[in-house]
């Protein structure tokens, strides 16, 4: 299991160099593309629970929320959504007030969550700042994983998540704020101080593991391993990407409202 993640990492990451680094179309593209795998594998997953979510008004949502995030609020582009599954209650009974409602939460959990990445890319020194993400995300992941499998003897919340354990999640804070340092060290184009690096590997790393567990929440109400099997060894794009969904909004919140 551990080769074919490496493997597939080895495939994946000159993608996310290119497309981080092109930004713009590119980005957006690549987006909506995984926004959209997402959302189809979040209504899947409520499926299991007697959920009919409205799948092709989902889909659509994708292409709104990214072609007029330019042109209107985000807020007011949610507002608009809303409204209109609202108006669909009224007239379309097939469906239930629980159908419209996670069709409404999986349009939030995941397009517009994503949709910070290329809000902080086009953020002063966003080119820098968008690696946050994933330094804090993978370095996680990766140090929570190795730090559990060796050395986990306490279990964290076992109810949501039997795995994972005290230790994993101590050795992914360590690994996020060694990867965050790291990265300001040889990037001071980023602006990024080693003081804010240690905050933002710390603070960050909190934020990715709520977001592992918030998914791991859902599958197991959902009564799913798995969000799906697009990506060999890792599941599904919300299984690989449960952690940067949070950190994404985390980070670009960070940068504009605190630094």
């Amino acid at each position: 299991m551990l080769k074919i993640r490496v493997i597939s990492a080895i495939v994946g990451l000159p993608i996310l160099f290119f497309v981080l680094i092109k930004g713009g179309a590119f980005l957006t593209a690549a987006l909506i593309i995984l926004s959209i795998i997402g959302l189809n594998e979040f209504y899947n997953a409520t499926k299991q629970i007697g959920i009919r979510p409205v799948k092709i008004f989902g889909y659509l949502s994708v292409l709104v929320i990214y072609f007029l995030e330019n042109k209107l609020w985000n807020f007011d582009i949610l507002v608009i959504i809303s409204m209109i599954l609202l108006l669909l209650l009224l007239t379309n009974r097939k469906y239930t007030i629980k159908d419209y409602a996670l069709t409404l939460m999986g349009i939030i959990y995941i397009p517009v969550f994503f949709l910070y990445i290329e809000k902080i890319r086009e953020i002063p020194n966003g080119m820098y700042i968008v690696w946050f993400i994933f330094i804090v995300s993978w370095m996680t992941d990766t140090f929570a994983y190795f730090t559990g499998r060796f050395f986990g003897n306490h279990k964290l919340i076992p109810s949501i998540s039997p795995k994972k354990t005290v230790e994993g999640a101590i050795g992914g804070i360590i690994g996020s704020i060694v990867g965050c340092v790291i990265f300001a060290l040889l990037f001071p184009q980023s602006n990024v101080s080693l003081y804010l690096g240690v905050v933002i590997g710390l603070l960050g790393s909190l934020v990715a593991q709520i977001g592992d567990l918030v998914a791991s929440a859902i599958k197991r109400n959902c009564y799913i391993k798995d969000f799906g099997k697009i990506i060999p060894g890792h599941g599904g794009i919300l299984d690989r990407f449960d952690s940067i969904l949070f950190v994404s909004p985390f980070i670009y919140f960070f940068f504009q409202y605190i630094i």
